[in-house]
Order: C-alpha cells, then sequence, then structure tokens
C-alpha cells in the first residue's frame, strides 16, 4: 500500500513546480516591479522636459540606454550561475557578501517607497 501511495506522490508532484521555482503569478508581478523604474523614467522625462525645456533630459536617453545595457548583460551572465529566486539580494550578497546584500535591499526598499512617492506627484 505505501508503495502505490509513494507512485501516486511522485507523479502529483511531477507535475507541479518544484519548490524553488516561480510560478506565473510570481513571473506577473516581478514583471511589473521590473517595469516600475522605466514607467518613471518615462513619465519623469516628458513632465521635466516640459518644465525646464533643457536639452539634456531628452539626451540622457542615450545614457540611460548604455547604462540599461551594461546592466542587462551583467545581470543574464550572473542568472547563470546563481540559482535563488532572492532578487538583487542574491546577487549583490553572492558577490560581495552577505552585509553588501542587506544593505542593497534596504537601499532598494527606500528607493522604491521613495519612487512611489513620486508618483503621486507625476499623476497629479
Amino acid at each position: 500500500m505505501s508503495h502505490e501511495r509513494t507512485v501516486a506522490q511522485q507523479a502529483a508532484t511531477a507535475s507541479s513546480l518544484g519548490k524553488r521555482t516561480l510560478g506565473v503569478p510570481a513571473l506577473f508581478f516581478m514583471i511589473i516591479a521590473a517595469s516600475a523604474p522605466l514607467t518613471v523614467v518615462a513619465g519623469g522625462t516628458t513632465s521635466n522636459f516640459a518644465v525646464t525645456g533643457v536639452l539634456g533630459i531628452p539626451l540622457s536617453f542615450i545614457l540611460l540606454g548604455v547604462c540599461l545595457a551594461l546592466f542587462a548583460v551583467g545581470y543574464a551572465a550572473m542568472s547563470a550561475h546563481i540559482r535563488n529566486a532572492g532578487a538583487f539580494y542574491a546577487y549583490i550578497s553572492q558577490g560581495l557578501g552577505r552585509a553588501a546584500g542587506v544593505g542593497a535591499a534596504w537601499v532598494a526598499l527606500v528607493a522604491y517607497n521613495a519612487m512611489q512617492v513620486g508618483i503621486y506627484g507625476l499623476f497629479g
């Protein structure tokens, strides 16, 4: 009887995701969170240019594009080596240590909250 139960449990777990994998809802919200900075940049750039008229603001897209390309290359390269769903904390702590990872997590938390406050002004 226990052998049949074990086979049934194995069949059930084989068709489901493993414990350390991301499902569709987690991927959906991760993509939304990752695109939030682009939303702020896109919204803030047009508002800043409209208010100030400084030509350096639209030209900053070149600098931001280079930074984003460098980030994407590094992020993709590290993704092949790190098997953790801990976002930037996992990447930074793997490369620079746990203290730097915790510090970066706090910086990200404060930055995202500040960004949220800024979005209220942008939408206003």
